[in-house]
């Protein structure tokens, strides 16, 4: 757990604050960790003061992966996302905490990105972009 303040967005103030429940999914970057105490979170980038990105995360799936598949996904140079990308229109957000938001316009193709994601995580199967292919071509999306 976490806590996240109400003026811990772009733009908010105490009159103008947002509206999400308890339980929302947010991404967000940890302000503030000390062992004593509970982390803080912020939904905007400490530089330049804009959301960047940061936010609720509405829709879409959450799927638990490990650290290693979320820094994967960080390099640009990893296959998966563009091969993800050429197949229809996604949204992905991917933590250093070992969850990744997906968000797709049909269920199916969600559900197809989270197979994938599962698949090629090396703590899972760790397909390789062949492998990736082939197991992207027997899916339904």
């Amino acid at each position: 757990m976490a806590n996240l303040d109400a003026l811990a967005f772009e733009g908010a103030t105490k009159r103008n604050k947002p509206n999400m429940k308890v339980g929302a999914l947010v991404y967000a970057r940890v302000s503030l960790a000390h062992k004593d105490m509970e982390p803080e979170l912020e939904c905007f980038n400490a530089q330049t003061h804009k959301s960047a990105g940061f936010g609720e995360l509405k829709e879409g799936f959450m799927v638990r992966c490990s650290l290693k598949m979320c820094r994967l996904l960080h390099d640009p140079s990893h296959f998966l996302l563009p091969l993800l990308g050429s197949k229809f229109p996604m949204e992905v957000a991917a933590g250093m905490n070992g969850r990744v938001w997906v968000n797709a316009k049909e269920p199916r193709q969600i559900i197809s990105m989270t197979r994938c994601i599962e698949a090629v995580d090396p703590d899972g199967g760790g397909l390789d972009e062949l492998g990736t292919k082939k197991f992207l071509g027997a899916l339904d999306y």
